[in-house]
C-alpha cells in the first residue's frame, strides 16, 4: 500500500513539474510575441522614439549579445540595443516582423530556455502593394531574473540555400 501511495505522489510530483514546464513556455511565447508586437508598433501612438527603444530594451539582459554572423561584430549589450532601436525606428516604419517556427526547450533548472525561431522582415511596396519577404533562423537563449524573462543572446543560424 506505501508503495502505491509514494507512485501515485511521484506521478502527481511529475504532472505539477510537466504543467509548470508548460506554463514557463507559455510565458516565454507570450514575452516573444509581445516583443514582435513591440517591435512592429510605430510611434504615431504618441510614444517616442527614446520611449519605445527603452521598451524594447526591456526585452533583453542588460549584457545581451546579438550575432548577426556573415563577419558582422556582434552587438553587445542591452543600451547599445537600444540606441540602434531608436535610430532605426523611423527607418524600419516601413517594415513588419513576423515569428515563426516557434520552438521552445527548457533548460533544467527552469531559469533558462533555448528557442529557435524563424524571424521574417516584410516589406510591402508603396507603388505595386507587392511584399517582399527576407526570412532568417535564429537561436535566441533567453534567462529568468527577478520573474521576467529577457533575452540574453540572439545568434543567426546559417542555413544551406
Amino acid at each position: 500500500m506505501l508503495a502505491v501511495v509514494a507512485l501515485a505522489l511521484a506521478g502527481l510530483a511529475f504532472l505539477a513539474w510537466r504543467t509548470r514546464e508548460g506554463d514557463e513556455e507559455r510565458t516565454i511565447r507570450g514575452r516573444i510575441e509581445a516583443l514582435r508586437t513591440e517591435i512592429n508598433a510605430s510611434t504615431v501612438d504618441g510614444v517616442g522614439t527614446a520611449a519605445r527603444s527603452a521598451q524594447i530594451g526591456g526585452y533583453f539582459t542588460e549584457d545581451a549579445v546579438v550575432e548577426l554572423g556573415g563577419g558582422s561584430v556582434p552587438i553587445r549589450g542591452r543600451e547599445t540595443l537600444m540606441g540602434m532601436a531608436a535610430r532605426l525606428q523611423p527607418r524600419t516604419a516601413a517594415f513588419r516582423l513576423d515569428l515563426d517556427d516557434v520552438g521552445i526547450e527548457m533548460v533544467p533548472g527552469g531559469t533558462a530556455a533555448d528557442v529557435i525561431l524563424t524571424a521574417s522582415f516584410v516589406r510591402r511596396s508603396m507603388s505595386t502593394g507587392e511584399e517582399s519577404r527576407d526570412a532568417r533562423e535564429f537561436a535566441v537563449g533567453l534567462v529568468k531574473a527577478d520573474g521576467t524573462w529577457r533575452i540574453s543572446k540572439i545568434t543567426a543560424i546559417d542555413t544551406l540555400r
